[in-house]
């Protein structure tokens, strides 16, 4: 399932960015950002009715295979930065986000992501997405 649109199913949430997360330069550290996916994406699965802990309570993991991102401005300590998160592909094995940060004061951008994940066993072994799974994901993402 391919999804472009990025106001189509995506899931906003807002952070706002602690002292802890910023480097010796007072602007937010790009590792952060990263952190922030992950808060995005746990977002969206709640939203779509598939909390992530089912997942992990069913014996599964979503393991990250790829992270992309693409730095367009920084923000500071004290900036709300907005989180927008999409599904961009699902398949039997795989899901894939894609991330809009943006600072909420002015709605500048400030980073456009994407990350790639496998589902996984207990053991670490790639899977199939259990079906009940599959099928709650489906159903956040259309």
């Amino acid at each position: 399932m391919e999804q472009s649109d990025r106001t189509t199913n995506s899931v906003t949430t807002e952070v706002n960015v602690r002292f802890a997360e910023t480097d010796a330069m007072g602007v937010v550290h790009h590792g952060t950002y990263i952190v922030w996916f992950e808060l995005g994406r746990v977002a969206w699965m709640d939203a779509a009715g598939m909390p992530y802990t089912e997942v992990a309570q069913s014996g599964h993991h979503f393991a990250v295979t790829a992270i992309q991102a693409s730095y367009r401005a920084s923000c500071a300590f004290g900036d709300r930065v907005r989180i927008k998160t999409w599904v961009t592909k699902l398949r039997s094995r795989q899901v894939s986000f894609g991330y809009e940060l943006r600072k909420v004061a002015d709605e500048s951008l400030l980073v456009i992501g994407s990350s790639e994940h496998i589902c996984v066993d207990e053991s670490g072994n790639m899977t199939k997405i259990p079906a009940v799974i599959l099928a709650r994901l489906r159903r956040g993402a259309c």
